[in-house]
């Protein structure tokens, strides 16, 4: 534009006359103050883009060759038409009211707007950024008043972070068309108002080892309580909306008939029941002296890692444990119903260099203490979808910081051995 104004003899009269504003402005800048001296200078600027735009589409096609002015062909006839009133942050943090010329049609957009928009870009980037770390819309709105002395409603957050809820349904609605080695699937709770109550309400939560190796997130959802029928909605919903057309091994906690409604939409697909869980529930029940020796035989009976490792060894070191223990726990034989004793030595049909990260929950456990951290500010939420949308923007942050740095090159490994 410059190089414009310096070029045509009309020009002339636009540049003196900035110069001499300017000029003006700057001698008399102790009775304006800086920042109304920046507004003036912004106003001369606009008015003279304004001027220069209103000029250029009444140039005939040779006066714009002669003056290399092009991308203006289509704009239609304007006028100057006043202008309007747009507040900002100046850098000294005032409230300031600029002037900005307007045309009649509504086509002229001065450059300086873009200017004036980097500001509250500044702080909407800044909004997201605090609302994925996992602060509540009331600190958030605490340290952008100490950063900007601007008041930010909680609304305005909470309109922002809809941003996170546009592309949590897009990616529930991407069809994976994927397989999977192994999927992971478990359950949190967190406190969620429905109407007048609050109750605590479980987070489900499958993620998958696909075929070539990369973590995938393939369900979030909420239920009231997490059960076999909770988790067959997911199930269904992976096999018939996400694609996921076959997995080698899912491992969850050991709910009553799970086993049941797996096989229901992944017949083939083997289950393990999460050993971490059932240990808890064991030493849960046994007293506080005998807790150690509980604990390590426990630890014993579960460690099935060489090669020369098989189901039928595992079943005969669970006798042992049993006869070990029934004279002091005369029901421990209950904690490991007959139907589905084979569903706890699941691993030990892969690779032994695989059978750690598949015996347990604990590949997912570490997200979940991820999100329990981002969430242990937050009493409730308001909605369900608030608390998808947030708990999906935890996900997506934990899985930059750690599955894309860290990739899964133990699942080269995988392989069935019986």
């Amino acid at each position: 534009m410059i190089e414009q104004i310096q070029n045509s003899k009309k020009s002339e009269k636009y540049f003196k006359l900035l110069s001499s504003g300017i000029n003006h402005l700057w001698d008399n800048t102790k009775e304006l103050g800086i920042d109304k001296f920046v507004i003036n200078t912004l106003e001369i600027l606009m008015l003279l883009e304004r001027d220069e735009y209103i000029n250029n589409i009444k140039l005939t096609k040779s006066q714009k060759e002669e003056n290399n002015i092009s991308n203006i062909s289509n704009i239609s006839p304007d006028k100057a038409n006043g202008v309007y009133n747009r507040s900002f942050k100046s850098l000294s943090k005032n409230h300031l009211t600029i002037n900005i010329p307007r045309s009649r049609t509504g086509n002229f957009k001065p450059l300086v707007i873009e200017i004036l928009k980097q500001n509250q870009e500044q702080i909407n980037e800044l909004t997201l950024l605090l609302y994925q770390k996992g602060m509540s819309s009331r600190d958030i709105s605490d340290v952008l008043k100490k950063i900007f002395c601007e008041d930010i409603s909680y609304a305005t957050i909470s309109n922002l972070a809809e941003k996170f809820h546009d592309i949590r349904l897009a990616w529930e609605n991407t069809k994976l068309d994927i397989c999977c080695k192994v999927v992971y699937m478990d359950a949190m709770y967190q406190t969620l108002r429905r109407e007048d109550s609050y109750s605590k309400e479980a987070i489900h939560i499958a993620y998958g080892i696909t075929q070539d190796n990369k973590r995938e997130l393939l369900s979030l959802s909420v239920n009231p309580t997490e059960s076999a029928n909770s988790w067959e909605e997911v199930l269904k919903n992976l096999k018939e909306t996400k694609g996921v057309e076959n997995i080698d091994l899912i491992v969850a906690d050991g709910l009553p008939n799970l086993e049941d409604k797996i096989h229901q939409y992944y017949p083939g697909t083997i289950f393990q029941k999460c050993v971490i869980h059932k240990q808890r529930q064991i030493l849960l029940k046994t007293r506080p002296k005998e807790k150690a020796e509980m604990a390590e035989g426990l630890k014993d009976l579960f460690d099935n890692f060489d090669e020369n490792s098989t189901i039928e060894n595992a079943k005969n070191k669970l006798e042992n444990f049993i006869s070990t223990w029934k004279e002091k726990y005369p029901k421990i034989r209950s904690y490991f119903n007959e139907g589905v004793i084979d569903y706890y030595f699941s691993y030990i049909k892969f690779n032994k260099l695989v059978r750690r990260s598949i015996y347990t929950t604990n590949g997912i456990e570490n997200l979940n203490k991820q999100i329990r951290k981002a969430t242990k500010n937050k009493l409730s939420f308001e909605k369900e979808n608030r608390l998808l949308d947030y708990v999906f923007v935890v996900i997506k942050d934990f899985e930059e910081k750690n599955w894309a740095k860290y990739p899964v090159h133990l699942f080269k490994n995988w392989s069935k051995v019986g």
